[in-house]
C-alpha cells in the first residue's frame, strides 16, 4: 500500500499522519473533512512498511508544548 492509499483509506478524519523514512520525519499530513492531501510525489507514491498509533511533541499557543495523537507512517 502506498502513502496517499494509506491515507485516503485507512487513515481517520482528523488523524495527523508523520512520514518518516529511515527513523527521520520526512512530511506529515492532516486528514481534513475533504480528504484534500499534498505531498510530494515521491512520498505520495512511496511504499508503507509499517504503521502505528502513537504521540507527537507539538507546541501550543501559549508558547508550551502538548502531546498531540497521530499514526506514524514508515516508508521505503
Amino acid at each position: 500500500m502506498t502513502v496517499i492509499q494509506y491515507c485516503r483509506e485507512e487513515a481517520k478524519w482528523r488523524d495527523l499522519v508523520i512520514i518518516r523514512a529511515n527513523g527521520w520525519v520526512r512530511c506529515s499530513a492532516y486528514i481534513d473533512h475533504k480528504n484534500l492531501l499534498r505531498l510530494p510525489l515521491d512520498i505520495a507514491e512511496a511504499e508503507v512498511v509499517g504503521a502505528e498509533r502513537g504521540w507527537i511533541r507539538l507546541a501550543n499557543r501559549s508558547g508550551g508544548l502538548e502531546d498531540a495523537p497521530c499514526v506514524y507512517l514508515d516508508i521505503k
